[in-house]
């Protein structure tokens, strides 16, 4: 054959593909572009707020009467590790019979990528801390889940309780806070549901309260169970029998169960999974981070450890670290955490590997 009529065939099938590759990568950023279009953005949602009424209730007394506190006067110094992403995933409870909007979960995923370790951190709500000066107000001392309420109601916008919770994290445990993730308490079900459910082991106990207590249609055993959407969320709120230190490992047991579920999905499955939970999801990331941080993550989904802990950290495992006490809150006497502040930030960013 003609060696002309060789290179021309040669160029002509380079050609068709490079055209084949230059297709297929734009018809990716248009996808890629389309599902990150599908999530809620924090600055532009705006939440049912508090009542002057409501506010006062949880505030309990004038503002500028209680002293504030912040990072630049106060121990500890905020610490941040460019190995290190912490994201705040927010379990937000409002309903139509709960008007105080308080954050029922705090749940801080940080991912260390010279570790490969995704470390849970669960906040207990009924933590007594000095709260951050935020959006011209005066912090003073509350429990760590009205930050989510107070935010949102001075900024009228989720973004605003996302990035009081971020700073009320920040000034009391040293720990940078790069990012939230808010979800209600429907969209929980939804998530749930989307996934075909979570396997959890019960209790003897659990399973007796979630099949007689809880008001939801289904009996369960001890044992291993598949929960859907409200059983599962019935499930993660589970206190009565014991306690907030194992509601939220409950929480963190559910995570837990959905991660190894993701691991072993396919891409087909993953991309139905994401059209349906993504619209669900509100977020302060810009579309720009979340695809840095996708490049980054996807290749350690499979291998990731998971590791998990609770703040303030048992008497157990750390003397001398929380008590309890009797205040009046709301109104009337409530019982609170306390806990050693610098203790347990030291605890932590141990645990989360910060240098």
């Amino acid at each position: 054959m003609n060696p002309d009529k060789k290179r021309t065939k040669l160029l002509i099938v380079v050609g068709i593909l490079l055209a084949v590759l230059l297709i297929g990568a734009i018809a990716a950023v248009i996808y890629w572009n389309h599902m990150l279009n599908l999530l809620g953005n924090a600055s532009e949602h705006t939440v049912p707020t508090l009542s002057q009424e409501e506010l006062d209730a949880i505030l309990g007394t004038e503002e500028t009467e209680i002293p504030t506190t912040s990072p630049e006067d106060t121990w500890p110094q905020v610490v941040s590790d460019q190995n290190i992403t912490n994201i705040m995933l927010v379990g937000q409870n409002y309903r139509e019979d709960e008007p105080h909007k308080l954050s029922d979960t705090m749940l801080l995923c940080s991912i260390n990528r010279e570790t490969h370790t995704l470390t849970m951190v669960s906040f207990l709500r009924d933590l007594y801390v000095p709260l951050p000066a935020y959006a011209g107000h005066g912090g003073g001392r509350n429990r760590i889940n009205v930050c989510y309420a107070l935010g949102s109601t001075w900024t009228r916008s989720s973004e605003g309780g996302m990035e009081m919770l971020a700073k009320c994290i920040e000034q009391n445990f040293g720990v940078h806070v790069d990012h939230s993730i808010e979800i209600s308490f429907d969209t929980f079900a939804e998530i749930i549901n989307a996934m075909d459910g979570v396997d959890v082991v019960l209790t003897e106990e659990e399973a007796q309260y979630l099949t007689d207590h809880v008001g939801y249609v289904g009996s369960f055993q001890e044992g291993e169970n598949a929960l859907m959407g409200y059983d599962a969320l019935a499930y993660a709120r589970i206190r009565k029998i014991d306690g907030d230190r194992q509601r939220a490992e409950r929480q963190r047991a559910i995570v837990t169960s959905l991660i190894e579920k993701c691991r072993h999905m396919g891409i087909l499955e993953l991309h139905n999974l994401a059209t349906r939970i993504l619209p669900l999801i509100i977020t302060d990331m810009t579309s720009e981070e979340i695809t840095d941080y996708l490049w980054e993550l996807i290749p350690m989904v499979k291998d990731i450890q998971l590791a998990s802990l609770t703040i303030p950290v048992s008497n157990d495992i750390l003397p001398n670290s929380v008590w309890g006490k009797i205040i009046d809150l709301y109104g009337y006497e409530s019982y609170v955490l306390e806990c050693n502040l610098q203790l347990n930030a030291e605890y932590l960013q141990n645990a989360l590997g910060m240098e």
